[in-house]
């Protein structure tokens, strides 16, 4: 979504840091793929670490399984994580939690990113390996290392002045001390996912936005993972990604998609988009495209950019001025009706 931000001045909220929350050694344990066959696993993004107002973790769990999606794709602040699995297995929802650790890559070293790396993710993974068992690492770190105007090539080259930021195609395309720092902060935490929970599954990747060249970075760099992560906010104009990401030989979630622009050009264009691009990306199941999570389920009108109209629901102010749920939007059901089309 960072990349979209970049185009059009969306504002993704951030994740929070992990904490010290503990979870009963009993609590049961989601499941990792649901129980679906001849489809792909859909599922939806959300922001109840952040955002929401009023809106309770039963009343979005309730909405994603109304939506017949079910994975909910959040934040992994460690205060929230016991609320929300209990929230999730009530409405038999799997998270996707992403892993995001306290880290200034402008200022930090790439050793002291990797250690905090390390230890937020062997912390969060390990309280939780029980329940969870799919973790998403990071949130499109490699844009902060696309090369930009004038800086320096790998190869001592000069990026053309004239040419504006890079396209991260190729590995050319990211300039080398920023990506040692996200370099870092990947490996980090696989490594800490690992040390925590061998059997646990790693995804990692791009904003999308043509951002294949850090795949072939993270490989050359000794970097883990086992879900190849891609972001999509086009339609159908992504098969030569996926043709490139097929031959490193894991599954292909794209766990951020949606109509450019939400709502912002009509509901009903939302949900057509929606629906033509869930129509498609069934077609790249032959590449390894294994799940697909829409961004995202609620609008939030608190912002005064796209952000506000991205969501497949309402949300409205009550007497009191709380920020709660309201009605559906034609995504909605274009969503709801295209999942259930494919069971």
């Amino acid at each position: 979504m960072k990349a979209l931000v970049a185009l059009v001045a969306i504002v993704l909220m951030a994740c929070g840091a992990p904490g010290r929350a503990q979870v009963a050694p009993t609590a049961p344990a989601q499941t990792t793929i649901p129980a679906r066959s001849g489809d792909l696993v859909w599922g939806v993004n959300g922001h109840p670490t952040t955002a929401y107002g009023s809106v309770t973790l039963d009343e979005q769990m309730a909405a994603v399984a109304r939506l017949g999606t079910t994975h909910y794709r959040v934040g992994s602040r460690d205060d929230m994580m016991e609320g929300m699995l209990d929230a999730a297995d009530r409405h038999g929802v799997t998270l996707l939690p992403i892993i995001d650790p306290d880290i200034d890559f402008e200022r930090d070293s790439a050793e002291r990113i990797r250690a905090t790396a390390f230890n937020a993710a062997r912390t969060i993974v390990n309280r939780y390996k029980d329940r969870i068992h799919v973790w998403e690492l990071g949130n499109e770190y490699e844009i902060f290392a696309i090369i930009q105007p004038c800086e320096t090539r790998d190869d001592g080259t000069k990026y053309p002045c004239e040419w504006g930021a890079a396209g991260g195609i190729s590995v050319s395309e990211y300039y080398g001390p920023r990506w040692e720092k996200v370099s870092a902060a990947l490996k980090g935490m696989s490594e800490g996912v690992r040390a925590a929970d061998p059997t646990a599954l790693r995804a990692v990747g791009t904003a999308g936005w043509g951002h294949i060249g850090a795949f072939e970075r993270l490989k050359a760099d000794g970097v883990q993972w086992d879900i190849s992560v891609w972001h999509m906010y086009r339609l159908a104009e992504d098969e030569w990604a996926f043709k490139t990401l097929a031959e490193y030989g894991k599954p292909i979630w794209v766990t951020e998609f949606s109509h450019p622009l939400g709502s912002q050009k009509g509901a009903e264009a939302q949900a057509r988009g929606l629906r033509d691009t869930m129509v498609w990306l069934r077609t790249m199941r032959p590449y390894g495209v294994e799940a697909a999570f829409v961004y995202e389920l609620l609008d939030e009108p608190y912002w005064s950019d796209f952000e506000g109209v991205m969501g497949l629901i309402h949300l409205e102010k009550n007497a009191r001025g709380e920020w709660v749920l309201g009605k559906d939007k034609p995504a909605f059901e274009a969503v709801r009706s295209t999942v259930a089309a494919g069971r």
